[in-house]
């Protein structure tokens, strides 16, 4: 049963940026952003094969989309916002990996089933 003051507490704007906030701070995203920078980079500089890049597929696409626009639209130089903008979209991708990852740990372990 939810009380008036859980039902406030749920609609209230801030809790958004609450968690957004301690999802983009924590330790776990920032240790999947690592390993998604270590995958991209392992491929960059051929220690393993550039199909590898497809964990970072996500990001890579938003990078390369960013990056176009701005040198078409903007007439910005080929690849100026290319890694600016890698950087950004890979860190939102491991908030994404950490978020999904801790939605399907509450809603399959700790339910029992």
């Amino acid at each position: 049963m939810t009380t008036p003051t859980r039902r406030r507490a749920a609609r209230d704007p801030r809790r958004f940026a609450r968690e957004f906030a301690r999802l983009a701070s924590d330790w776990t995203t920032l240790a999947v952003f690592a390993v998604l920078a270590a995958v991209w980079a392992v491929g960059f500089f051929d220690v393993l094969p550039k199909e590898i890049w497809v964990v970072d597929y996500p990001a890579l696409v938003a990078a390369f989309f960013f990056d176009t626009l701005a040198a078409n639209e903007f007439g910005a130089r080929e690849t100026s916002v290319f890694y600016s903008a890698l950087a950004v979209f890979g860190y939102l991708q491991a908030m994404l990996v950490v978020a999904v990852a801790r939605w399907l740990r509450g809603r399959f372990v700790e339910s029992g089933e």
